[in-house]
């Protein structure tokens, strides 16, 4: 009797004991950081890494075990982001975190972890094919010897490869598409192993790798094959979209009825974004003047033009903007005469008007390389225009 009373008792002790446990899981507040990126970075180079949910001031630091932690071992977050430096490699770093002010309170952020590689070799491709391309134009480079998801980059053979960023990843063929806009001549390749954080130029036993980019010295007649919106209304900036345009491109707009692409200035409007705001004085039927990087000629743009009315729309120019439905309070965020024109820092906190009616700005990583873009098909980024809120005094909302 008296061991099946003891029996019982430790069998409540170690369901107290589970309870307590279980209680202590299930009042642990939730993560701050929810995501890390990259997840994965080369040792002993310096990195920024972004935290998800982070706060400025709050520091960080990455180890085995958040109990054991080294006191210089802390970054601190500076607008979401900790420039990380790590010796040593390892395959998954726990994230421990420290609020501002709490130097005693740490936190292991749940389901966060840290990858440190080696650093990339630089000998690691050996060759590439082809070895001449045409500036602008995307061509798929095979580089022999590199591996899958890594990345890689071509810059101009004066530049230094620490200074640059491989973006265009490989496949499991060693492929990626390469587009070098920059002038013509001989490019070096900086390569980034799988996982990696850094930028290493490839210099193998039979000489460094050497991309050879053929100048673009005139400009196509057919570089822009659509453009949108085709009618515009006078003395009103609007963003046009252009197809076809490359970074460093310059458009113009001319009335052939009074002048030619060749009698006119060369154009001097920016369409790197694959955009630009026109604003055209007076009503017409006007055409595309165009020159692509690099050449000193105004080509018109076949099967181009822009019809331009005088003030007030026809119903067959309002499309889109026939109701506005202003939703955003536009009072913290900058006007900017497209959304294009806005850099980064800036892109999230800015608004373009377009035709009457104002759009936020997003920043755009679905294209590359990633832009400050707007949605002008959907309300979802927020339509603006409100009444005595947005388009400056006198408002140049409809």
């Amino acid at each position: 009797m008296a061991s099946r009373r003891l029996a019982t008792t430790l069998h409540l002790l170690f369901c107290l004991a589970d309870a307590k446990q279980m209680n202590q899981l299930l009042r642990r507040e939730p993560s701050t950081v929810t995501e890390i990126t990259p997840a994965s970075i080369t040792a002993k180079v310096a990195t920024d890494i972004s935290f998800t949910g982070g706060t400025n001031g709050d520091k960080v630091q990455f180890a085995l075990d958040c109990k054991q932690l080294s006191s210089s071992g802390w970054f601190t977050i500076a607008k979401g982001k900790a420039k990380i430096t790590l010796d040593d490699e390892a395959e998954q770093l726990k994230l421990c975190y420290q609020a501002a002010g709490k130097a005693d309170a740490v936190e292991e952020q749940n389901g966060i972890s840290l990858a440190v590689v080696a650093s990339t070799s630089g000998g690691i491709v050996t060759a590439i094919s082809p070895t001449q391309i045409v500036q602008g134009e995307a061509v798929t480079i095979t580089l022999t010897g590199a591996a899958a998801d890594s990345k890689a980059i071509f810059i101009p053979a004066k530049d230094d490869c620490k200074n640059a960023i491989p973006k265009v990843s490989l496949d499991l063929k060693s492929r990626g598409l390469f587009t070098v806009n920059g002038a013509g001549g001989s490019y070096k390749l900086c390569y980034q192993a799988p996982g990696g954080s850094d930028s290493v130029e490839q210099k193998p036993a039979a000489g460094a790798i050497a991309l050879k980019v053929e100048q673009v010295l005139t400009t196509n007649e057919d570089q822009i094959t659509v453009i949108s919106p085709t009618a515009i209304v006078s003395n009103v900036p609007t963003v046009i979209e252009m197809t076809g345009a490359k970074e460093g491109d310059k458009v113009k707009v001319v009335n052939p009825e009074s002048s030619s692409c060749e009698q006119e200035a060369p154009p001097d409007k920016d369409v790197g974004t694959g955009r630009a705001s026109i604003t055209v004085s007076g009503a017409g039927v006007y055409v595309l003047c165009y020159t692509a990087k690099g050449a000193a000629d105004s080509v018109q743009q076949r099967g181009i033009t822009l019809t331009v009315k005088a003030a007030g729309a026809a119903q067959n120019m309002l499309g889109r903007w026939s109701s506005k439905n202003g939703n955003l309070d536009c009072a913290n965020l900058a006007q900017v005469p497209y959304c294009g024109s806005a850099g980064i820092a800036a892109c999230d906190q800015s608004y373009s008007i377009q035709s009457g009616i104002g759009y936020r700005c997003f920043w755009n990583k679905a294209k590359w390389p990633p832009l400050c873009d707007v949605d002008m098909n959907t309300e979802d980024r927020g339509v603006i225009c409100q009444s005595n809120s947005c388009g400056g005094a006198p408002s140049m909302c409809w």
